[in-house]
């Protein structure tokens, strides 16, 4: 599993739960029905992050930083590193390599079930059973510990842990597990709310990659 798949994986639109979810837990619900509810109700978001990753197969560790803008319940965000941008107009995503310098274009696919930015808040609500595992703290902060299982085992993630603000109602924290051992955890931090983003945050112009190869794989 590589970063950019979690990266992908991370950030979203929101949908309220519905309750279509196998096996589901009342409190892991609750606490996942009110995060939807304080997501939704923002025009935008804007956030800091944090991936760490701890690949079993190579014995290796990584970190990255990064930046992402998104509008709740558009399908359009921004995700920004020093060597990778993907970006979405909810149409349309742009997988900006610059390390290996293109650019691949792909078209949003509505009907998609895999896990993507545009459904990370409302993924579960089928094929998933969920658990609240309890509570821990952070500082001044309780965090709710919602654990997600697929009940498809041919997938090859394994489990999903997401660590809830209780006050604040976002995720903290989100930790995907694989089936080959390795661990996945992005971390949130300085969000910022309802902000007015620049014109055309959420398209992809040439003019800012001079020297990326376009790839359009639609």
């Amino acid at each position: 599993m590589k970063a950019s798949f979690v990266l992908t994986f991370i950030f979203s639109t929101i949908s309220f739960i519905s309750t279509a979810i196998a096996q589901n837990n009342s409190s892991a619900k609750s606490v996942l029905d009110n995060a939807s509810k304080v997501y939704s109700s923002y025009k935008t978001i804007m956030a800091d992050f944090t991936l760490q990753g701890n690949n079993k197969q190579e014995n290796s560790n990584f970190s990255e930083k990064g930046k992402v803008y998104l509008v709740p319940g558009s399908g359009k965000f921004k995700i920004e590193m020093d060597n990778h941008a993907i970006i979405s107009d909810g149409k349309t995503q742009w997988n900006v390599l610059l390390d290996l310098g293109e650019a691949q274009i792909t078209d949003v696919n509505p009907a998609d079930k895999s896990i993507n930015p545009s459904n990370i808040f409302n993924f579960y609500t089928s094929g998933y059973q969920m658990n609240k595992l309890g509570e821990t703290k952070v500082g001044t902060n309780v965090l709710s510990i919602i654990e997600l299982v697929p009940t498809d085992q041919s997938q090859n993630i394994s489990k999903i842990q997401l660590r809830i603000n209780n006050s604040s109602g976002f995720i903290y924290d989100a930790s995907v597990f694989d089936k080959n051992g390795n661990k996945y955890t992005y971390t949130l931090t300085n969000i910022e709310v309802n902000k007015t983003f620049s014109s055309g945050i959420f398209s992809f112009y040439k003019h800012n990659y001079p020297d990326i190869e376009i790839v359009d794989l639609r």
